[in-house]
């Protein structure tokens, strides 16, 4: 277990990248898990709304997303891995995220709390979206530029479609 800690630990530092890490469908299962555990606190703490549909549609879009990436440049074979990798990175990044949501919450008394939650919030997620670029650089064999690219249009997209199925702010 530890060595699995340690290797998400050195993929979300952009050290290593998802090879080491299991193959086998029973880990995606696990990292999914614990990947849509740690989607409904984080979605409860932001606003709480449709979180199980919003949580569900994550995880799909996420293995699909990933699944017709690998499939076009014929690297199907790393699938289990790569999800594992993103859904380790997120359930690391998500404790630091989830106190900057907590301190957020009391922030209309302060605005420098605010600012603060908010500009980390921010930083949080440009750093995943980092760590996503640079798995699927990985798992793709391109650039951390593409990378980045595609994990950012990624999100975009997720927010998109997320925002016409459930509505409200996500």
């Amino acid at each position: 277990m530890t060595g699995l800690l340690r290797e998400l630990f050195q993929i979300a530092m952009l050290r290593g990248g998802p090879a080491n890490l299991p193959s086998s469908w029973a880990s995606v299962a696990v990292f999914a898990l614990l990947y849509a555990a740690v989607d409904v606190m984080i979605i409860l703490l932001d606003d709480g709304y449709r979180v199980v549909a919003r949580t569900a549609f994550d995880l799909a879009l996420s293995l699909a997303v990933i699944g017709f990436l690998l499939a076009v440049t014929g690297r199907l074979h790393r699938l289990p891995q790569t999800l594992v990798a993103v859904y380790g990175a997120y359930a690391l990044l998500s404790p630091a995220m989830a106190a900057l949501l907590l301190a957020g919450l009391p922030a209309e008394s302060s605005q420098a709390i605010a600012l603060f939650a908010t500009a980390g919030s921010v930083l949080i997620v440009l750093w995943y979206l980092l760590i996503v670029g640079h798995v699927l650089r990985t798992a793709l064999d391109t650039g951390l530029v593409t990378g980045f690219a595609i994990a950012v249009t990624w999100t975009i997209g997720s927010i998109a479609l997320s925002q016409a199925l459930f509505g409200g702010a996500t």
